[in-house]
């Protein structure tokens, strides 16, 4: 491996694009930047729970690849000024011995101690108040109680 190809960092690019037809044009430009594909794209069409720039639907697609950090930012130039391309996003994926040793599990003596402290849960359970049911009044009562408030 030369040094030439050390400085390449790995790039996932997930897309929205407004039709299918669209995601050759994408590819293409991703290749004028000099990246080497890694993965071979997908494209799935969706309906957006939203409207992005007037669409209502459209083909959401995945890109891995390797290029240099400088022709990222042109890359993503271009992409922006492209009217066919609803949304990106671009992220730089971890070098492969960074992604294993991250999802793996330190030894029991490198975690973190549980605390000493435990909780507590309340001894009663947290209940709003509730108003007391009040009993159906007779007549004479409801009456009386009209006579109360009006006098």
């Amino acid at each position: 491996m030369t040094n030439e190809e050390k400085d390449k960092k790995e790039y996932e690019l997930a897309l929205l694009l407004k039709s299918e037809d669209d995601m050759s044009g994408v590819l293409a430009l991703v290749g004028t930047h000099k990246a080497e594909g890694i993965s071979e794209p997908r494209a799935k069409r969706l309906q957006l729970s939203y409207e992005i720039k007037k669409h209502t639907e459209a083909v959401f697609a995945y890109i891995t690849f390797k290029m240099f950090g400088d022709d990222m930012k042109a890359l993503e130039h271009d992409l922006n000024s492209r009217a066919d391309v609803l949304r990106f996003m671009v992220i730089a994926s971890p070098a492969p011995a960074e992604r294993n040793a991250s999802s793996a599990m330190p030894p029991r003596e490198e975690r973190r101690p549980r605390s000493s402290t435990q909780y507590a849960a309340p001894s009663a359970p947290f209940e709003t108040p509730k108003p007391a049911a009040s009993k159906p009044l007779s007549n004479e009562a409801l009456e009386k109680k009209i006579e109360e408030i009006l006098q």
